[in-house]
């Protein structure tokens, strides 16, 4: 049998996904299990407060420390190069459209289950990729999908949904019907050192999550004053000092004020350096389109379904309509700040992943039905 990589990146997660696999293929007498823990970027140079966010020297001792207490290799790969290309650049690139993006997204597509997983194929001729996610790969029939956790509250399939879907038999989530409190019961009655190591919920490359300043340090953007304008009136109400400042529902770091304390911004013009403003029921809309899409059954674009705009959303029923390489989408009720440069990801009743793609606009021009 191949060899198992294990994706560590020393948290509680990825270790006892680790340490679950390995018993249970222990127990088979099946392939042996390695520990690979990818580092995308250097911290070294951030103040100490900040120095415990992913891919930094202590995140790579505590997966190092876990691999050696469950008895197999570990491997560290520099992936600086290509996630600067793959995710950074992009990330950048999509703000200063004036869209929000979403790096973890690209980076499971591109990276983990991507480049990395051609990588280790290569280097140690592996078959399948485990990880740490609370998701669920799924077989019906000859096809393969990502399917929604049994822990609603940790469920990351949104995080999954742009994975090649002929890479979907080669990963297993170990942690997909398990709950976070029994994950971390597992680490503690096994000793694993990182039983009680606190979860990131961060961009791993902003620090304090802080895009606008990483931005600005990189030299990528620069304050340039512009029109605050009524999505209705077309009145020029005050000034900002750069739309990249600002997303679809925000409504705080506008600084008007009396009535216009309660507005929020719903559209931007990039070009002119233009924020929109408007009132809280401007933000609900029922139709997107969505580019970049990924479609695991066509088939199955027919039954009923269920569509989720952002990783915090619930699911709401929608229709879905595909034209070539574009994604149009109808919610039932309308939906709170439709966020250009998010994901639409589509569920079926099964909670089966059946397509998703990258939020365009909310300008459409056509009707989409079942």
């Amino acid at each position: 049998m191949k060899p198992v990589a294990v994706l560590m990146s020393g948290g509680v997660d990825s270790s006892v996904a680790a340490y679950l696999i390995v018993k249970k293929l222990s127990k088979q007498k099946k392939s042996k299990v390695i520990g690979i823990t990818l580092k995308f970027w250097e911290c070294n140079d951030l103040p100490q407060s900040q120095k415990q966010l992913c891919c930094s020297a202590k995140d790579v001792y505590d997966a190092k420390n876990v691999a050696a207490q469950l008895g197999i290799k570990h491997y560290v790969i520099e992936l600086k190069e290509v996630f600067n290309k793959k995710v950074i650049e992009p990330f950048c690139k999509e703000y200063l459209m004036g869209f929000t993006p979403n790096p973890c997204i690209i980076c499971n597509k591109e990276i983990k289950f991507g480049f990395t997983y051609e990588k280790l194929r290569k280097m140690f001729d592996i078959d399948t990729v485990v990880t740490g996610h609370y998701a669920r790969i799924v077989k019906q029939g000859n096809k393969y999908f990502i399917s929604a956790a049994k822990d609603k509250s940790k469920d990351q399939s949104y995080f999954l949904s742009l994975i090649g879907k002929d890479v979907l038999k080669h990963i297993r989530f170990p942690l997909g019907n398990l709950k976070k409190d029994v994950v971390r019961t597992i680490a503690q009655n096994n000793g694993l050192k990182v039983a009680d190591k606190k979860d990131s919920f961060e961009i791993c490359f902003i620090p304090q999550n802080d895009y606008r300043q990483y931005l600005i340090q990189k030299n990528l953007v620069k304050t340039s004053e512009g029109k605050i304008v009524d999505i209705h009136t077309k009145t020029v109400l005050g000034k900002h000092l750069g739309y990249f400042n600002y997303t679809i529902g925000q409504r705080t770091g506008l600084q008007l004020k009396g009535i216009y304390t309660k507005k929020y911004v719903v559209d931007m013009d990039v070009v002119n350096n233009i924020v929109y403003i408007g009132d809280e029921k401007d933000l609900y809309k029922k139709t997107l389109i969505a580019k970049d899409i990924v479609v695991y059954d066509k088939s199955k674009l027919k039954e009923k379904l269920y569509g989720k705009i952002r990783f915090k959303s619930q699911v709401e029923q929608c229709n879905v309509k595909l034209l070539k390489d574009v994604l149009y989408v109808n919610f039932i009720e309308p939906q709170r700040a439709i966020t250009p440069g998010q994901y639409v990801v589509i569920y079926n009743k099964q909670k089966q992943i059946i397509c998703a793609g990258k939020i365009f606009t909310t300008k459409v021009d056509i009707k989409v039905d079942n």
